[in-house]
Protein backbone atom coordinates (compact mmCIF):
# COMPACT_ATOMS: atom_id res chain seq x y z
CA UNK A 1 0.00 0.00 0.00
CA UNK A 2 1.25 3.46 -0.86
CA UNK A 3 0.36 6.66 0.94
CA UNK A 4 -1.20 9.22 -1.40
CA UNK A 5 -3.56 11.13 0.88
CA UNK A 6 -2.74 12.38 4.38
CA UNK A 7 -5.14 14.08 6.78
CA UNK A 8 -3.76 16.45 9.40
CA UNK A 9 -6.32 17.17 12.12
CA UNK A 10 -5.92 20.06 14.54
CA UNK A 11 -8.19 21.66 17.12
CA UNK A 12 -7.57 25.38 17.42
CA UNK A 13 -7.37 26.41 21.06
CA UNK A 14 -5.59 28.53 23.60
CA UNK A 15 -2.59 26.22 23.90
CA UNK A 16 0.45 26.01 21.68
CA UNK A 17 -0.21 24.70 18.19
CA UNK A 18 0.91 21.06 17.68
CA UNK A 19 4.02 21.93 15.69
CA UNK A 20 5.28 18.34 15.86
CA UNK A 21 2.15 17.03 14.12
CA UNK A 22 2.22 19.82 11.55
CA UNK A 23 5.87 19.23 10.66
CA UNK A 24 5.42 15.46 10.61
CA UNK A 25 2.36 15.55 8.35
CA UNK A 26 4.02 17.90 5.88
CA UNK A 27 7.22 15.85 5.76
CA UNK A 28 5.19 12.63 5.38
CA UNK A 29 3.25 14.07 2.44
CA UNK A 30 6.46 15.35 0.85
CA UNK A 31 8.24 12.00 1.23
CA UNK A 32 5.41 10.02 -0.36
CA UNK A 33 4.32 12.59 -2.93
CA UNK A 34 0.92 12.63 -1.23
CA UNK A 35 -1.81 15.24 -1.08
CA UNK A 36 -2.21 16.82 2.35
CA UNK A 37 -5.67 17.68 3.65
CA UNK A 38 -5.73 19.87 6.75
CA UNK A 39 -8.83 20.24 8.87
CA UNK A 40 -8.70 22.79 11.69
CA UNK A 41 -11.57 22.48 14.12
CA UNK A 42 -12.96 25.43 16.07
CA UNK A 43 -15.24 24.31 18.89
CA UNK A 44 -18.34 26.44 18.95
CA UNK A 45 -19.79 27.45 22.30
CA UNK A 46 -23.59 27.11 22.11
CA UNK A 47 -25.61 30.28 22.59
CA UNK A 48 -28.41 29.84 25.12
CA UNK A 49 -31.39 31.81 23.92
CA UNK A 50 -33.79 33.06 26.55
CA UNK A 51 -34.68 36.44 28.00
CA UNK A 52 -32.34 38.44 30.16
CA UNK A 53 -29.02 37.07 28.91
CA UNK A 54 -28.11 39.50 26.15
CA UNK A 55 -24.73 40.19 27.74
CA UNK A 56 -23.97 36.47 28.00
CA UNK A 57 -24.92 35.95 24.38
CA UNK A 58 -22.60 38.77 23.34
CA UNK A 59 -19.71 37.21 25.28
CA UNK A 60 -20.35 33.80 23.70
CA UNK A 61 -20.55 35.34 20.23
CA UNK A 62 -17.23 37.14 20.76
CA UNK A 63 -15.65 33.91 22.02
CA UNK A 64 -16.83 31.98 18.97
CA UNK A 65 -15.57 34.71 16.66
CA UNK A 66 -12.19 34.59 18.41
CA UNK A 67 -11.96 30.81 18.05
CA UNK A 68 -12.79 31.01 14.34
CA UNK A 69 -10.20 33.75 13.89
CA UNK A 70 -7.55 31.63 15.64
CA UNK A 71 -8.44 28.68 13.41
CA UNK A 72 -8.13 30.87 10.31
CA UNK A 73 -4.69 32.06 11.43
CA UNK A 74 -3.59 28.47 12.06
CA UNK A 75 -4.81 27.47 8.60
CA UNK A 76 -2.76 30.20 6.97
CA UNK A 77 0.32 29.14 8.94
CA UNK A 78 0.00 25.48 7.89
CA UNK A 79 -0.75 26.45 4.29
CA UNK A 80 2.44 28.52 4.18
CA UNK A 81 4.57 25.73 5.66
CA UNK A 82 3.18 23.23 3.16
CA UNK A 83 3.80 25.60 0.26
CA UNK A 84 7.40 26.10 1.36
CA UNK A 85 7.88 22.31 1.45
CA UNK A 86 6.40 21.92 -2.01
CA UNK A 87 3.41 19.95 -0.74
CA UNK A 88 -0.01 20.27 -2.35
CA UNK A 89 -2.44 20.98 0.48
CA UNK A 90 -6.10 21.81 0.97
CA UNK A 91 -6.89 23.56 4.23
CA UNK A 92 -10.30 23.94 5.82
CA UNK A 93 -11.75 25.37 9.03
CA UNK A 94 -14.69 23.47 10.52
CA UNK A 95 -16.74 25.16 13.22
CA UNK A 96 -19.32 23.24 15.23
CA UNK A 97 -20.33 22.12 18.71
CA UNK A 98 -18.12 19.52 20.39
CA UNK A 99 -19.81 16.24 19.43
CA UNK A 100 -20.72 17.15 15.83
CA UNK A 101 -17.26 18.62 15.26
CA UNK A 102 -15.37 15.52 16.32
CA UNK A 103 -17.86 13.36 14.45
CA UNK A 104 -17.13 15.28 11.25
CA UNK A 105 -13.41 14.90 11.75
CA UNK A 106 -13.76 11.14 12.22
CA UNK A 107 -15.80 10.83 9.03
CA UNK A 108 -13.29 12.94 7.08
CA UNK A 109 -10.42 10.72 8.22
CA UNK A 110 -12.12 7.70 6.61
CA UNK A 111 -11.47 9.28 3.22
CA UNK A 112 -7.67 9.31 3.58
CA UNK A 113 -4.90 6.72 3.65
CA UNK A 114 -3.66 7.88 7.03
CA UNK A 115 -4.35 10.57 9.63
CA UNK A 116 -1.92 12.61 11.71
CA UNK A 117 -2.56 14.52 14.93
CA UNK A 118 -0.58 15.75 17.89
CA UNK A 119 0.16 13.60 20.90
CA UNK A 120 -2.19 14.43 23.80
CA UNK A 121 -0.77 17.20 25.97
CA UNK A 122 -1.78 18.42 29.44
CA UNK A 123 -1.97 21.98 28.11
CA UNK A 124 -4.51 21.02 25.43
CA UNK A 125 -7.76 19.61 26.81
CA UNK A 126 -9.04 18.55 23.39
CA UNK A 127 -5.91 16.74 22.21
CA UNK A 128 -6.93 13.43 23.80
CA UNK A 129 -10.45 13.71 22.39
CA UNK A 130 -9.03 14.28 18.91
CA UNK A 131 -6.67 11.30 19.17
CA UNK A 132 -9.47 9.02 20.38
CA UNK A 133 -11.73 10.20 17.55
CA UNK A 134 -9.17 9.36 14.88
CA UNK A 135 -8.32 6.01 16.44
CA UNK A 136 -11.82 4.80 17.24
CA UNK A 137 -14.01 6.40 14.58
CA UNK A 138 -12.01 6.60 11.37
CA UNK A 139 -11.21 2.98 10.53
CA UNK A 140 -7.82 4.23 9.36
CA UNK A 141 -4.37 4.12 10.95
CA UNK A 142 -3.39 7.27 12.77
CA UNK A 143 0.02 8.69 13.63
CA UNK A 144 0.35 10.66 16.85
CA UNK A 145 3.35 12.95 16.63
CA UNK A 146 4.99 14.42 19.75
CA UNK A 147 6.28 17.99 19.74
CA UNK A 148 9.70 16.97 21.06
CA UNK A 149 10.48 14.38 18.38
CA UNK A 150 13.84 15.05 16.73
CA UNK A 151 14.10 13.18 13.44
CA UNK A 152 17.80 14.05 13.14
CA UNK A 153 18.54 12.07 16.33
CA UNK A 154 16.45 9.04 15.41
CA UNK A 155 17.05 6.13 13.08
CA UNK A 156 14.74 4.70 10.44
CA UNK A 157 14.08 1.72 12.72
CA UNK A 158 10.49 0.71 13.45
CA UNK A 159 9.53 -0.84 16.79
CA UNK A 160 6.40 -3.01 16.72
CA UNK A 161 4.70 -3.35 20.09
CA UNK A 162 3.44 -6.89 19.59
CA UNK A 163 1.03 -8.76 21.84
CA UNK A 164 -0.26 -11.22 19.26
CA UNK A 165 -3.68 -9.56 19.06
CA UNK A 166 -5.86 -8.76 16.06
CA UNK A 167 -5.58 -5.01 16.66
CA UNK A 168 -1.78 -5.27 16.69
CA UNK A 169 -1.92 -7.14 13.38
CA UNK A 170 -4.22 -4.45 11.98
CA UNK A 171 -1.72 -1.77 13.01
CA UNK A 172 1.07 -3.63 11.22
CA UNK A 173 -1.05 -3.66 8.07
CA UNK A 174 -1.46 0.11 8.27
CA UNK A 175 2.26 0.55 8.90
CA UNK A 176 3.51 -1.46 5.91
CA UNK A 177 4.56 1.63 3.89
CA UNK A 178 6.91 2.50 6.76
CA UNK A 179 7.99 -1.07 7.47
CA UNK A 180 8.93 -1.61 3.81
CA UNK A 181 11.30 1.39 3.98
CA UNK A 182 12.71 0.67 7.44
CA UNK A 183 16.34 -0.23 7.87
CA UNK A 184 15.47 -2.28 10.94
CA UNK A 185 12.21 -3.68 12.31
CA UNK A 186 12.14 -4.85 15.92
CA UNK A 187 9.24 -6.88 17.24
CA UNK A 188 8.94 -6.11 20.94
CA UNK A 189 6.79 -8.09 23.35
CA UNK A 190 6.41 -7.69 27.10
CA UNK A 191 6.42 -11.17 28.64
CA UNK A 192 3.43 -12.00 30.79
CA UNK A 193 1.36 -9.06 29.60
CA UNK A 194 -1.41 -11.26 28.20
CA UNK A 195 -2.37 -14.87 28.80
CA UNK A 196 -4.84 -15.66 26.01
CA UNK A 197 -4.48 -19.00 24.26
CA UNK A 198 -4.62 -17.45 20.78
CA UNK A 199 -1.53 -15.23 21.19
CA UNK A 200 0.86 -15.34 18.24
CA UNK A 201 4.51 -15.12 19.32
CA UNK A 202 6.77 -12.44 17.91
CA UNK A 203 9.08 -15.11 16.52
CA UNK A 204 6.16 -16.42 14.43
CA UNK A 205 5.49 -12.93 13.07
CA UNK A 206 9.10 -12.29 12.04
CA UNK A 207 9.15 -14.44 8.86
CA UNK A 208 6.17 -12.55 7.40
CA UNK A 209 7.95 -9.24 7.84
CA UNK A 210 11.23 -10.67 6.57
CA UNK A 211 9.49 -11.50 3.29
CA UNK A 212 9.25 -7.75 2.77
CA UNK A 213 13.01 -7.58 2.55
CA UNK A 214 13.65 -5.84 5.87
CA UNK A 215 15.92 -6.88 8.70
CA UNK A 216 13.81 -8.19 11.57
CA UNK A 217 14.74 -8.88 15.18
CA UNK A 218 12.61 -10.13 18.07
CA UNK A 219 12.95 -8.77 21.60
CA UNK A 220 11.12 -10.03 24.69
CA UNK A 221 11.11 -7.55 27.55
CA UNK A 222 10.50 -8.58 31.17
CA UNK A 223 7.02 -8.03 32.53
CA UNK A 224 6.28 -4.65 34.06
CA UNK A 225 3.13 -3.26 35.66
CA UNK A 226 3.46 -0.31 33.29
CA UNK A 227 3.68 -2.02 29.92
CA UNK A 228 3.27 1.19 27.95
CA UNK A 229 6.15 2.92 29.69
CA UNK A 230 8.38 -0.14 29.22
CA UNK A 231 7.79 -0.10 25.47
CA UNK A 232 8.24 3.66 25.18
CA UNK A 233 11.53 3.63 27.07
CA UNK A 234 12.85 0.79 24.92
CA UNK A 235 11.91 2.59 21.69
CA UNK A 236 13.62 5.74 22.91
CA UNK A 237 16.75 3.83 23.92
CA UNK A 238 17.13 2.30 20.44
CA UNK A 239 16.39 5.69 18.81
CA UNK A 240 13.42 4.31 16.89
CA UNK A 241 11.76 6.53 14.32
CA UNK A 242 8.31 5.02 14.91
CA UNK A 243 6.35 2.76 17.24
CA UNK A 244 3.57 0.61 15.78
CA UNK A 245 0.85 -0.74 18.04
CA UNK A 246 -2.83 -1.59 18.23
CA UNK A 247 -5.14 0.75 20.15
CA UNK A 248 -7.39 -0.80 22.74
CA UNK A 249 -10.64 0.78 23.87
CA UNK A 250 -13.08 -0.06 26.64
CA UNK A 251 -16.65 1.04 27.07
CA UNK A 252 -17.44 3.18 30.11
CA UNK A 253 -21.16 4.01 30.16
CA UNK A 254 -21.71 5.57 26.72
CA UNK A 255 -18.20 6.96 26.33
CA UNK A 256 -15.37 5.15 24.57
CA UNK A 257 -12.11 5.51 26.46
CA UNK A 258 -8.72 4.15 25.57
CA UNK A 259 -7.17 1.34 27.59
CA UNK A 260 -4.32 1.79 30.08
CA UNK A 261 -1.40 0.76 27.88
CA UNK A 262 -2.67 2.86 24.98
CA UNK A 263 -3.16 5.90 27.21
CA UNK A 264 0.35 5.59 28.64
CA UNK A 265 1.85 5.37 25.16
CA UNK A 266 -0.03 8.47 24.03
CA UNK A 267 0.98 10.52 27.05
CA UNK A 268 4.67 9.70 27.38
CA UNK A 269 6.17 8.71 24.05
CA UNK A 270 8.64 11.09 22.43
CA UNK A 271 8.56 8.81 19.36
CA UNK A 272 5.76 9.05 16.76
CA UNK A 273 3.23 6.25 17.28
CA UNK A 274 1.23 4.65 14.49
CA UNK A 275 -1.91 3.09 15.92
CA UNK A 276 -4.94 1.28 14.55
CA UNK A 277 -8.07 0.01 16.26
Amino acid sequence: MSIKSVLLAIIAGDGDKPRGAIDYAISLAAEHGAHLSVIVGAIKVPVVVYSGVAEVQAIVTDENDSRTHNADDLCESVRGLARTAGVAASVEVVTDAIDPLFGRIGKRARLHDIAVCGRPRPSDVWATELAETLLLSSGRPAILAPDDFDASRSSNAVVIAWDGSAVAARAIGGAMPFIDKAGQVEIVSVLGDRHADDIVAGADLAPMLAHHGVKVTVTNLPYSRNVGKTIVEHAQNVRAGMIVMGAYAHSRLKQMVLGGTTTTMLQYSSVPILMAH
